[in-house]
């Protein structure tokens, strides 16, 4: 495997226990999904750029089953995990999503993210995948994190390199919801590997609350 270049680590300024209240970077801040934020998921899911490597453009219909299943159900099911909206700190704008939650069908925990057109390019994808990548090895003591996405998305494995995730191969993934999709490009990181390359001489326990 090799060497990955060492970026700035960027400890969040705050991090909760649970990111869904408000794990907070130099630029963005999480949050949990509500039914309120339906119409953005909805803009989003519509996008056919966005959703060019994530298996199409979503109906309305679609969109709202999204947000119970894997959104405001799986909070419930699994503290401290799934998927949430990203915002701007500075004036609270929506740029997109990110997550720490199982992929479809899988015991494995993944972190990913899906971006607003408007503001790609602007490294808000790789800014909070690193924190989550933080927060899911010390907050939640994962041992291991992984990724997939697909074969030809160059840009997002680019991203997965830049957070610390090596590729591994491709994987198949019978669930409904990906199999359709063939083959991807899996990642994964393991907590003491993770920990020793981007934050050497940090303290777990001394992430700022």
């Amino acid at each position: 495997m090799s060497v990955l270049a060492r970026p700035p680590m960027p400890v969040p300024v705050r991090m909760p226990h649970d990111a869904g209240d408000g794990l907070t970077t130099a630029r963005l801040v999480l949050r949990r999904y509500t039914l309120d934020d339906l119409p953005s998921l909805v803009a989003i899911n519509a996008d056919p750029e966005v959703m060019r490597y994530l298996g199409g453009v979503m109906t309305r219909e679609q969109s709202r089953a999204f947000l119970d299943a894997r959104m405001l159900n799986y909070y419930d099911v699994h503290p401290g995990f799934g998927i949430w909206l990203t915002t701007l700190r500075e004036t609270g704008e929506t740029v997109g999503m990110h997550c720490l939650n199982h992929i479809h069908g899988e015991p494995l925990i993944q972190v990913g993210y899906r971006i607003e057109r408007a503001h790609w390019g602007r490294g808000y994808a790789t800014e909070m995948s690193l924190a989550l990548m933080l927060y899911g090895f010390t907050r939640k003591r994962l041992e291991l994190i992984t990724a997939i996405t697909d074969l030809d998305h160059v840009v997002s494995q680019r991203v997965l390199t830049n957070v610390g995730l090596h590729r591994v191969g491709d994987r198949l993934f019978p669930h409904p919801n990906l199999v359709k999709s063939g083959r991807l490009a899996y990642f994964e990181c393991h907590r003491a590997a993770w920990l020793g390359h981007f934050a050497a001489g940090l303290d777990p326990e001394g992430i700022p609350a």
